[in-house]
C-alpha cells in the first residue's frame, strides 16, 4: 500500500446569493455565502479530516496530528472577501439551515488580492481572454446552438423577470434559476418541471465553451493555468523533505474546474484532491492520484490523466504540465495582452469583488479542528498582502507562526 505524504484540496465554494458575471468581460457584481453555502464547507471539512487526519484512514497523510495545527504544515488560499452576515436561512423546500459552530463569523485565514496576485481569478481584465470569448459567440457552433435555445428563452421570459433572454447571458439566467428556486418558496413552487434542468443545459454549454481552449495552453484555459501554478509550486514543497508543508486548501469558483474538467460541470461544493504518494518498495519515487467528488453528496472518485490507468509519477506530471503554467503576474500580463503589468496602474473595484472567499476556507478548516485561541499575530493579519515583487504570482507564503487548535 503506497502512503500519501501530503494533500492539495482545490474546492469550490459553497452556496450562495444570485451573483451576476458580465458576458463578455466576466466581471463580477457581489455576491454573499449563505448558511447552507457554509454548512456545505463545513461537510466538506469534515470529510476531509476523516479521509487525511484520521490514522486509521488508508489515505492518512503521515506524521500530522489531529489535535494540533501547525501553520507550517497547513496551507489555505482564497480570494479576498467575507461571509454573509445572515447565520440561519430557510430554504424553500422549508428546510432551516443554520451555520455550524453556533453561527458566528469566522476570521480570515490567508487572503489573496486579485489585484496583486491573478492566480485565483485570472480571466477578469484580461484583453485576450475577452477576445477569446467574442469569437466564441461568433463561432457557427454558438450560432447554431442560439438558434436551437430560441424556444426555451421564449418559455422562461416569465421567470427572469426583465433580464436578457440570449444564450450569451444564459449563465446568469440560470444562476438567478436556480437562486430562486433554493432560497425562494414562492419562486420554487412556481417554476415549471424540467425548465431549471434547461437553463443549466444551456448555462454548461456556455461556460464550457468560454473556459476551455483547443490548445492545453489556450487563452480559453487561463483559468486552470494560473491555477496550476499553485498546484505545481505546492507539489513540490510536500516532496521536499526539509519543508514541512502537508497540506493545502484553495477555495476557489467554478472557473478553473471547468478548465481542467471540460466533460465535467461541477455542483457547488465539488472538490479535487491531489494527494503526494510514496510508490511501494522497492520504488521509491513520488506518485499522483487525482481525487474528485461533485457536490456534497458523492464520494471522492479516482481520476486518471496523461493517459494513464494508474497514478502518475510526479517527475512526470511536472514535466507534462509545467508549460502550461502561468508562474507571475508579468507572464499573466504578456498573455493576457496587457500593455502594463497588473499592479502598476490597477486599483480594486468594489464591483470586481465577490465577498464569499476567505470565509469558506476557514469554515472548511473548522470542519477540521475546532479554534480554542490564536496568536496576537492573527489580529494585525486580518487582510494580507502577500509576500515577494507584485510580479510575481506568490502561490505558497511559508508562515512563521503556529496554532494550537482543540479537537471537538
Amino acid at each position: 500500500m503506497t502512503k500519501v505524504l501530503g494533500t492539495i484540496i482545490i474546492a469550490r465554494s459553497g452556496d450562495r446569493t444570485h451573483f451576476w458575471q458580465d458576458p463578455r468581460s466576466y466581471r463580477g457584481d457581489i455576491t454573499e455565502t449563505s448558511a447552507l453555502g457554509v454548512s456545505e464547507s463545513y461537510q466538506l471539512g469534515q470529510l476531509v479530516r476523516d479521509i487525511y487526519l484520521n490514522p486509521s484512514s488508508s489515505s492518512y497523510i503521515n506524521g500530522m496530528r489531529a489535535d494540533v495545527v501547525d501553520n507550517r504544515e497547513i496551507k489555505v488560499r482564497v480570494k479576498a472577501g467575507a461571509e454573509g452576515t445572515v447565520n440561519k436561512i430557510e430554504l424553500a423546500n422549508d428546510t432551516t439551515v443554520t451555520a455550524p459552530l453556533g453561527g458566528y463569523q469566522y476570521v480570515p485565514v490567508e487572503t489573496v488580492e486579485p489585484v496583486n496576485d491573478r492566480s485565483l481569478e485570472s480571466w477578469t481584465d484580461c484583453p485576450n481572454f475577452e477576445k477569446h470569448v467574442a469569437q466564441f459567440y461568433s463561432s457557427s457552433e454558438f450560432k447554431k446552438k442560439e438558434k436551437e435555445a430560441e424556444p426555451f428563452f421564449r418559455a422562461v421570459k416569465d421567470y427572469v423577470f426583465g433580464r436578457s433572454l440570449t444564450l450569451q447571458n444564459a449563465h446568469n439566467i440560470y444562476d438567478y434559476m436556480q437562486t430562486g428556486l433554493t432560497y425562494n418558496k414562492t419562486y420554487a413552487h412556481r417554476l415549471p418541471p424540467k425548465m431549471i434542468e434547461q437553463a443549466r443545459h444551456w448555462a454548461n454549454f456556455h461556460e464550457n465553451g468560454v473556459f476551455s481552449d483547443e490548445q492545453p495552453s489556450g487563452i480559453g484555459n487561463i483559468a486552470g493555468r494560473t491555477m496550476l501554478h499553485t498546484i505545481l509550486t505546492a507539489l513540490e514543497r510536500v516532496a521536499f523533505n526539509d519543508d514541512p508543508l502537508q497540506f493545502m486548501l484553495v477555495e476557489t469558483s467554478y472557473h478553473p474546474f471547468i478548465s481542467f474538467f471540460h466533460e465535467v460541470e461541477p455542483t457547488l461544493h465539488s472538490a479535487l484532491a491531489i494527494e503526494l504518494r510514496r510508490g511501494p518498495a522497492p520504488d521509491l519515487r513520488d506518485f499522483l492520484r487525482f481525487k474528485f467528488k461533485n457536490g456534497t453528496s458523492s464520494d471522492f472518485k479516482t481520476l486518471y490523466v496523461y493517459g494513464h490507468h494508474a497514478d502518475i509519477p510526479l517527475t512526470e506530471f511536472i514535466y507534462k504540465s509545467k508549460d502550461g503554467a502561468i508562474t507571475s503576474n508579468r507572464q499573466w500580463s504578456e498573455v493576457c495582452g496587457r500593455r502594463r503589468l497588473i499592479g502598476a496602474e490597477m486599483l480594486e473595484s468594489p464591483q470586481n469583488r465577490a465577498v464569499f472567499g476567505f470565509a469558506l476556507a476557514v469554515v472548511s478548516l473548522l470542519g477540521l479542528f475546532v479554534m480554542t485561541r490564536f496568536v496576537k499575530k492573527i489580529r494585525s493579519a486580518r487582510r494580507l498582502r502577500l509576500q515577494g515583487e507584485e510580479t510575481h504570482i506568490n502561490p505558497i507564503a511559508k508562515p512563521v507562526e503556529k496554532v494550537e487548535i482543540r479537537t471537538v
